[in-house]
C-alpha cells in the first residue's frame, strides 16, 4: 500500500528498521491496530499524546513529534476533503482482469508502483465507467478524497484549459485566494504540496495530450487516473504510468449487461438473436445500453427485430442516432474521423466497403492502391486513435459500428466506380495469393486458365511453412471475400478463390471451412454459368465428403466432376478427381471400380510428368491391389511409389509412400519390416503439419508392435496417437484410448471399421 504522508512514511520506516510489525507497535503503544491504521491513513487526527507514545515505542527521539506538528500546521489549508467523483455505474459488469491490473499499481514506489494509470480505448468502450468504478473501490485508501475533471479532449465544446481545472482543484482543496494568483507553475507546485500531505485520487477524464494535463499531475502518494481515446505516449514516458488499452467486453459480459437491463427472460426467448445483437453492437457497453433502453421503451420489440436492424452496414447506425450528442454515434466518431489526415481518412473509408473485416498491411495496400509501407503507416495512425484494432497476428480489424460508419462515409465521399475497383483488387489479390500458397503445397495446383485475371498480382514462390502459415491466417478472410464480393470484372474468381484452398483443407482437415468453400464455390460457379467452376467445386466438395465418411455423396459429386473435366479436356484436375473417386470407391469396398480409376489417374499423371500425383496414386493403388488378392503387384506398386518419392524433396509424398508400404507389409504379417517404414513415415510427419496422418502412422505402428508382443511400447504409441487426435478434436481418440487400455483393437472397433479407413488420403504435406 502507498505511503500516504510523511508521518506515516516515517512510522513504517522506523518499525521496519526495528523489525516490528504494525501490530507490535500498536500493542506496545496500547492502541488497537485498527485505530493505528486509520491514524496513519489520515482518518484520525494526530493527537499529541498518541504521537508521543508512538515516538517512544519506536525510539524516534522526537522525530515523529516534529513531523506530526509540521503536518498539523501545513495541513491547516482549508481542511476540506473533496469528493468530486461521479456516482459509480450501477450494475457494473466484467473487467475483472483490468481491475486486478489497476489494483496492482497501488504498491509503494520502491516496489515498482506507478502513480499514473492511463486508460485508453475507442468510443463507448467504457473508459470513464471503469475509472469511476475502480476509484470508488479504492477511495478509502486516500484521505485527501477525489478530484475529478472532464477535460473534453474529444467531445462537444472546446477542450478545458489546465489553468481553469487547476484553479477548481485548488479551491476544492481549500486553498486561499493568494494560492490562486500565482503563475501556472507556482499554482501547480502548491497543488502538489497540498496533496503531498493529503494524498488523493485525481481523475482526468477524456484528455487530449500530455500538455493539457502536465500541471494537473500530483506528486508521490497520490494517484492520477487518466482516460483518453488516443494513445498517450508522452504522458506514459514522463510518468512511467500503467497503460491499459481497454478492449470491448467479452461476449458473455456484454450479454450479462444486456440481461441486467432488460431481464433474462427477453434474452432467453431468442438467445441466438441476443448474441447477434451484442456482436453487432461491437460488444461496446454504451451501445449495448442504448439497445437495452430501446427495448425497455418498446415492450413489443424483440431481440430478433433488433438483430435485423443491426444486420446491415446501411442501417446499423440508425439505433444510435440521437439529438443528444453524448449518445449520437455520428457525432462521437466524427470527432476522431474529421481530425484524420486525408490519406488515413481515405483508407478508413475503404475499410468500410472492403469485403474483408480484417486486413494486413499488404491487403490494405491493395485495397487503397498504395505501397505497403504507406499502408502500414496509415494503419498505425488509425490504430493510435482507436479506429482500427491491432490483432495478435499483426493484422488489423474494424468493429461492426465503425465499419458501418466508414461504409456510410464511403458512399458519400468515394466515387462508386473506384469502390468497385477497390473491391475487385482485393478479390484478385487474395485469389492470386491463395493459388500461389496452395501451389506450394501441391505443385501445379494453380490453374493456368485464370492467370490473365491475375496478371497485376504476380506472386513469388512461397516455402511450404510460409504457405501453410498464410493459409492458416487468411483462409477465413478469403472465404468471406469470396462470399461478400459482387464483382462484374472478374466473376469467375468468386469460385476460384474458395476452391483454391483444397490442398490446405486436405492437409489440415479443416472440414467446416472445406465444406463452406466447396458450397460457396458451387453457388458462384452456377451463378457465373462456369463449367470449369462447377467441375472444380464438385471436386472440392466430393473430396471433403469422402474425408468425412459421406461416401455415397462423394462418389456422386466426384463422378459428376470427372465427367465435366473430360468434356473440358482438362487433364490434371481430371487426374486428381479420378484419384479421389478411386479412394471413395475403395471406402465402399468397390475395389474393381477403384482400381480402374486409379489406373486411369496413373495414365494421366504420367502423361503430364506429374510425379507427386503418380506417387500418391500408386501408394493408394497398391492397397487396392492387395484387397483384390494381387499381393505381389501390390508390393511392387508400393515400392515403385517409394522409389519415385525418394527422388523428390517432399516430406509429404515420401511419408505417404513409406506409410503405404508399411501397411502392405503389415497385412502380409511382416511386422518388423513394416515398423521400419512406419518409423520413417512418423519421423517425416513429425516435421510437417501432418498431425492427422502422424496419428494414423502411430496407430499402425502400435498395431504391429502389438502383433510382435511388445505390449508396453504398443500401449505408449496408442496413447501418443490418442493425444494427437484429442488435440485435433477427432472422435477416434476414444477408440484409440480403448485400444491402449485393452491391449489391442476392441472387437466392436474391428467390426465397425470400414476397410480403407486406415489409409487416409490425401496426405501430401511437405
Amino acid at each position: 500500500m502507498r505511503q500516504i504522508n510523511s508521518f506515516a512514511e516515517a512510522v513504517h520506516r522506523l518499525r521496519r528498521e526495528r523489525g516490528m510489525s504494525l501490530g507490535d507497535v500498536a500493542a506496545k503503544a496500547r492502541y488497537s491496530p485498527s485505530y493505528l491504521s486509520k491514524l496513519l491513513h489520515g482518518h484520525r487526527r494526530l493527537l499529541p499524546e498518541v504521537v508521543r507514545q508512538i515516538d517512544r515505542v519506536l525510539d524516534a527521539k522526537g522525530q515523529l513529534e516534529r513531523l506530526a506538528e509540521q503536518q498539523r500546521s501545513e495541513g491547516s489549508v482549508g481542511g476540506g476533503k473533496p469528493m468530486q467523483l461521479p456516482a459509480d455505474v450501477p450494475g457494473f459488469v466484467g473487467r475483472a482482469d483490468v481491475l486486478r491490473m489497476m489494483d496492482a499499481a497501488l504498491v509503494s514506489p520502491a516496489e515498482g508502483g506507478a502513480h499514473a494509470i492511463v486508460i485508453e480505448g475507442g468510443f463507448w468502450v467504457g473508459k470513464t465507467a471503469l475509472a469511476v468504478h475502480w476509484v470508488t473501490r479504492n477511495l478509502d485508501r486516500f484521505p485527501g478524497g477525489c478530484l475529478f475533471a472532464d477535460m473534453r479532449g474529444l467531445g462537444p465544446g472546446a477542450p478545458r484549459t489546465p489553468e481553469d481545472v487547476l484553479d477548481g482543484f485548488l479551491q476544492a482543496l481549500g486553498a486561499g485566494q493568494a494560492d490562486l494568483n500565482g503563475a501556472l507553475e507556482v499554482r501547480a507546485a502548491r497543488f502538489r504540496s497540498i496533496l503531498a500531505e493529503r494524498p488523493a485520487m485525481v481523475v482526468l477524464d477524456n484528455i487530449t495530450d500530455y500538455s493539457q494535463v502536465r500541471h494537473l499531475l500530483p506528486g508521490g502518494g497520490s494517484v492520477v487516473v487518466v482516460t483518453s481515446r488516443e494513445h498517450q505516449t508522452s504522458l506514459l514516458l514522463r510518468t512511467g504510468g500503467v497503460s491499459i488499452d481497454l478492449p470491448a467486453l467479452p461476449a458473455a459480459d456484454a450479454l450479462t449487461l444486456l440481461a441486467r437491463r432488460v431481464g433474462r427472460h427477453r434474452l432467453a426467448t431468442d438467445p441466438v438473436a441476443a448474441e447477434a445483437v451484442v456482436r453487432r453492437c461491437g460488444r461496446l457497453p454504451m451501445a449495448v445500453l442504448i439497445v437495452a433502453e430501446h427495448l425497455q421503451q418498446r415492450p413489443d420489440s424483440t431481440m430478433g427485430k433488433i438483430a435485423a436492424k443491426l444486420a446491415t452496414d446501411h442501417h446499423r447506425l440508425d439505433l444510435f442516432t440521437s439529438p443528444d450528442p453524448s449518445v449520437n454515434i455520428h457525432g462521437v466518431i466524427d470527432l476522431s474521423y474529421l481530425a484524420l489526415p486525408p490519406a488515413a481518412a481515405r483508407l478508413f473509408r475503404l475499410l468500410g466497403i472492403s469485403p474483408a473485416y480484417t486486413v494486413s498491411a499488404d491487403s490494405a495496400a491493395v485495397l487503397a492502391d498504395i505501397e505497403s509501407d504507406l499502408a502500414e503507416s496509415l494503419l498505425a495512425v488509425l490504430r493510435q486513435v482507436h479506429l482500427v484494432t491491432a490483432m495478435p497476428d499483426g493484422r488489423y480489424c474494424i468493429d461492426y459500428l465503425l465499419r458501418a460508419y466508414a461504409y456510410q462515409r464511403a458512399l458519400v465521399e468515394e466515387d462508386l466506380r473506384e469502390v468497385e475497383k477497390a473491391q475487385d483488387r482485393v478479390l484478385r489479390w487474395y485469389t492470386a495469393r491463395a493459388l500461389s500458397a496452395n501451389n506450394s503445397l501441391i505443385p501445379n495446383w494453380r490453374d493456368s486458365t485464370i492467370n490473365s485475371l491475375l496478371a497485376d498480382f504476380g506472386q513469388g514462390s512461397l516455402g511450404f511453412d510460409e504457405a501453410m502459415s498464410w493459409c492458416q491466417t487468411e483462409v477465413a478472410t478469403a472465404l468471406q471475400i469470396a462470399k461478400n464480393t459482387r464483382s462484374h470484372l472478374a466473376k469467375d474468381l468468386l469460385w476460384v478463390l474458395p476452391t483454391a484452398f483444397l490442398p490446405f483443407f486436405a492437409i489440415t482437415r479443416s472440414w467446416t471451412d472445406w465444406l463452406i468453400a466447396a458450397n460457396d464455390g458451387l453457388d458462384a460457379a452456377t451463378a457465373a454459368e462456369s463449367t470449369p467452376g462447377t467441375a472444380r467445386s464438385l471436386q472440392v466438395l466430393g473430396w471433403a465428403e469422402r474425408d468425412l465418411g459421406r461416401t455415397a455423396e462423394a462418389i456422386s459429386h466426384l463422378t459428376q466432376a470427372l465427367k465435366l473435366y473430360a468434356e473440358l479436356g482438362d487433364e490434371l484436375p481430371a487426374a486428381w478427381t479420378a484419384y479421389g473417386l478411386a479412394l471413395a470407391l475403395t471406402d465402399s469396398q468397390r475395389h474393381g471400380e477403384a482400381i480402374a480409376h486409379f489406373l486411369a489417374a496413373d495414365d494421366r499423371f504420367q502423361a503430364l510428368h506429374h510425379d507427386i500425383g503418380v506417387v500418391m496414386n500408386r501408394a493408394a493403388l497398391a492397397l487396392a491391389f492387395h484387397e483384390v488378392g494381387d499381393r505381389e503387384r501390390a508390393v511392387d506398386t508400393a515400392r515403385e511409389a517409394l522409389s519415385l518419392a525418394q527422388r523428390h524433396d517432399s516430406d509429404g509424398i515420401h511419408s505417404a509412400a513409406h506409410h503405404s508400404l508399411g501397411l502392405l507389409l503389415q497385412r502380409r504379417g511382416e511386422h518388423r519390416a513394416a515398423l521400419t517404414h512406419f518409423d520413417a513415415a512418423a519421423s517425416l510427419r513429425r516435421r510437417s503439419w501432418q498431425q492427422w496422418n502422424l496419428a494414423d502412422t502411430l496407430i499402425a505402428r502400435a498395431d504391429s508392435l502389438l502383433a510382435l508382443g511388445v505390449r508396453p511400447q504398443a500401449t505408449a504409441t496408442y496413447e501418443r496417437a490418442a493425444d494427437i487426435l484429442e488435440s485435433l478434436r477427432d472422435s477416434r481418440a476414444h477408440e484409440i484410448r480403448a485400444r491402449a487400455a485393452l491391449g489391442g483393437k476392441p472387437d466392436w472397433a474391428a467390426k465397425n471399421e470400414p476397410a480403407g479407413t486406415v489409409l487416409r488420403f490425401p496426405s501430401w504435406a511437405r
